[in-house]
């Protein structure tokens, strides 16, 4: 066999083709996974674990904290004790107005000028007004003046209370003549180079004041008629009008209220 045959008997391998995957076999991958979220657990509300501590509690420990804290709210009530007042400090004080509709006594203590509101013993009698009445801490002497009820507001005093203040006042300070004469009218001296204490009064300027203290002289007065008549004033009102200021404006300067009381015997 000649040389050209052989080679043409050569078998020579052929390359394969590629084999494809069928449509019907071929799955796709699947795709990557993060973590994995964890189921979260279902927290329960402390409130919900109070109420639930709380009502399997037994009823026996219960009552006994109920009947602790019913306890605990007599004794608060029992030590409540009332509140000191201005008031307290008064003897004597004169009538202003007797409410009988309200059953209040409004009265004037004499010591500080200070009104307060006060319950009457006898809500039957009723007290004319300027009446003088015991308000001591004595209370077997309160014949006819119970309990304090406070102080009431200035503005808000009815109008016959408004009305019938400055002669209270008036009638208070006549029925002290030698105490004030003693200690204001005839004492009174300059509070400052251009005003004498007189022009503290209502419509006495400072020649009034002058005159005044030329009528005084060095023995000075010996009543209200002696001043009145030598000065041609009221004395009693003009003292009882400075003092119903005062106790209109707590804030006036110079306190005469202040000065001149307590009355003494």
């Amino acid at each position: 066999m000649s040389g050209f045959r052989r080679d043409r008997n050569i078998k020579i391998p052929t390359r394969g083709k590629k084999t494809q995957p069928s449509s019907t076999n071929y799955m796709p991958s699947r795709p990557a996974e993060g973590r994995k979220e964890i189921p979260k657990k279902d927290e329960k509300k402390p409130q919900s674990q109070r109420s639930n501590n709380r009502n399997n509690r037994p009823a026996q420990s219960r009552n006994r904290r109920s009947d602790n804290r019913r306890s605990n709210n007599q004794k608060t009530q029992r030590q409540k004790v009332v509140k000191p007042t201005p008031l307290d400090d008064e003897v004597w004080a004169r009538v202003v107005e007797h409410d009988i509709e309200n059953n209040v006594l409004v009265l004037l203590g004499e010591s500080k000028m200070l009104i307060g509101r006060y319950r009457p013993k006898n809500s039957g009698n009723i007290q004319p007004i300027g009446t003088r009445l015991y308000v001591g801490i004595d209370k077997q002497k309160r014949e006819q003046v119970g309990d304090i009820i406070g102080m009431p507001r200035l503005d808000r005093l009815s109008t016959s209370a408004t009305k019938e203040l400055p002669i209270v006042l008036q009638t208070f300070i006549e029925e002290n003549e030698i105490h004030f004469i003693k200690s204001f009218f005839n004492p009174a001296g300059y509070l400052s180079l251009k005003q004498h204490a007189y022009e503290l009064l209502h419509g006495i300027g400072n020649k009034k004041a002058i005159q005044m203290v030329e009528e005084r002289g060095s023995s000075g007065f010996t009543s209200f008629e002696n001043l009145n008549q030598s000065c041609n004033v009221d004395a009693a009102e003009l003292l009882a009008k400075r003092f119903h200021s005062e106790i209109i404006d707590r804030n006036l300067q110079p306190r005469l209220t202040d000065l001149l009381l307590p009355v003494k015997a």
